[in-house]
């Protein structure tokens, strides 16, 4: 986190007073239970490191204000969907380019961060916040 909070400090340097910085994150709800997190994890990418109250709290270390988070699990589930559907359309293909184990491994990996998601284990946001 401290490479993330050294980012942030970064960018509010790079703003003007009133200049905005806005990013998506990933991250793991705050229910899950230490065997979820753990599950989560083991997916690898995308990374769920951070918690929304971490986001939060790197925002003000690094000197923003007027931070706002908004809920983009819903889209991150369809994106998820999409992504695992148009894969299978073209699993033939895919199978030969990336190898049966591979592409399998993928699709496996896929479904689970969907169910993570359907869950509500895991999350994406969008966070907003000023340079005063």
């Amino acid at each position: 986190m401290r490479a993330k909070l050294s980012v942030l400090r970064a960018c509010r340097r790079l703003l003007r007073p009133g200049g905005k910085i806005a990013f998506y994150t990933i991250f793991i709800a705050p229910a899950a239970s230490d065997a979820d997190r753990r599950r989560i994890l083991a997916l690898g990418d995308p990374p769920a490191l951070a918690s929304s109250a971490t986001e939060t709290e790197l925002l003000r270390s690094a000197g923003f204000a007027g931070i706002e988070e908004t809920d983009e699990t819903e889209a991150y589930l369809r994106t998820s969907r999409g992504w695992y559907e148009a894969r299978q359309r073209y699993a033939k293909e895919l199978r030969e380019l990336d190898g049966a184990q591979a592409f399998e491994e993928g699709q496996e990996n896929r479904r689970k961060r969907i169910a993570f998601i359907e869950a509500g284990l895991q999350r994406r946001a969008l966070f907003v916040a000023v340079r005063p």
